[in-house]
């Protein structure tokens, strides 16, 4: 699976994360509720009811300890010179990841003078650098990026000065309250994941979707506050559906957007004369597209793109020759998690979730993930080579 740069990568702490929720300081009512909560439980891994909800005033506690700890982060590299070109590095670059905001506010009427802003702002000798403004506190995605750099680029003596000890335990805060949304929203992420699109459904098994879903609520997380306008559970819904979209779109044999998809899907439901349009879309983004091979795999997960005339013999004979490619293209481990993953032979229409394979082979979800990308990248080119 793709490492989201955005989730603040760190070293294992070497305190429990009782101690760190009770480091936040955060009221009793809230503290309680977190520490009671059973994450790993037979209970709570199988029910949809009896998971804990955030209040509103949960939401705005956390918000608010959230807010504060990225502001921390931003001191503590705005006052430092070891952290300063890390942070000049990413502010100059940010074209190159397209027009984000930087700052929290900013009275910059334009992206681009809100860089140089930037710019002028961590470029002045610490010496005169005077109190750092609260609306000048980091957006999350620039403050994973210069954490990224840091890490990243990090000399050995740099592990020991206070600086880094400082920031390290700021990230640190910000993933322990990242963990109390995790655990707080479980019970959102599976009512959520009960109503993502069917067509979703073919490439991710449920169990797989409230995984992906709590990568969701995290990135969530970290950008929510009480700003907005909007509930946590408002703001988190796009984030959770986001990523649901991402990875089972990604592990598709047919690349196709999250947008396409949304859209044929609208249009069959309504019947729209539009349908016809976007099916030729589809087939027009990629020339694997043309390869009855894939057409085969699409009909066992029952998608509606491949054309309706196409008899059981001759789905039959066009799986043969997919499960004939994957014997002869992939390795017999990278062959298996994939007859697993998608119900193939001699694993007919049970499908396996990546939770289920990784403990069949022992090892992360994350391994599984990669091979199974991996493998359908060697499955697509060898099957698109043998229909020119």
């Amino acid at each position: 699976m793709t490492v989201l740069i955005d989730l603040l990568p760190t070293t294992p702490s070497s305190i429990s994360f009782p101690d760190r929720v009770k480091r936040l300081g955060l009221s009793h009512e809230l503290q309680n509720k977190i520490l009671n909560q059973q994450i790993y439980s037979e209970t709570a891994a199988h029910s949809t009811t009896g998971f804990p909800t955030l209040t509103r005033k949960d939401e705005q506690e956390l918000a608010a300890e959230m807010l504060l700890y990225r502001y921390k982060f931003t001191e503590t590299v705005y006052r430092s010179t070891l952290f300063r070109q890390a942070t000049l590095t990413v502010i100059q670059n940010i074209y190159l990841f397209q027009n984000r905001k930087i700052f929290l506010n900013s009275s910059a009427t334009t992206p681009e003078l809100e860089r140089q802003e930037a710019l002028l702002l961590f470029s002045c000798p610490v010496k005169t650098r005077g109190a750092l403004n609260l609306a000048k506190t980091f957006q999350h995605s620039i403050l994973a990026r210069i954490w990224n750099r840091i890490t990243s680029n990090q000399q050995e003596n740099h592990s020991t000065r206070q600086e880094f000890i400082d920031l390290q335990t700021t990230v640190e805060e910000l993933n322990t309250l990242r963990n109390i949304y995790m655990i707080l929203c479980q019970g959102l992420v599976r009512k959520l994941v009960t109503h993502i699109n069917s067509i979703y459904r073919q490439s991710i098994s449920f169990e797989d979707a409230i995984q992906i879903g709590e990568f969701g609520i995290a990135r969530a997380s970290y950008r929510f506050h009480v700003s907005s306008g909007v509930r946590f559970s408002t703001y988190a819904s796009k984030w959770v559906f986001k990523e649901i979209q991402r990875q089972a779109l990604g592990g598709r044999l047919i690349k196709i957007s999250a947008n396409t998809v949304e859209q044929y899907a609208k249009a069959a439901k309504k019947n729209s004369p539009d349908l016809q349009k976007i099916k030729t879309e589809i087939k027009g983004r990629t020339a694997i597209c043309q390869s009855t091979e894939f057409n085969i795999l699409l009909n066992e997960q029952g998608s509606n793109v491949s054309s309706p005339t196409e008899n059981a013999l001759e789905r039959k004979q066009l799986r043969k020759i997919v499960l004939q490619a994957i014997d002869k293209t992939l390795s017999e481990k990278s062959g298996d998690i994939l007859k697993r993953r998608y119900g193939l032979p001699p694993y007919q229409n049970r499908e396996q979730s990546v939770v289920k394979i990784s403990k069949i082979y022992g090892v992360t979800r994350g391994a599984i993930y990669q091979l199974e990308q991996t493998a359908l990248k060697k499955l697509a080119a060898c099957l698109d080579e043998s229909s020119i």
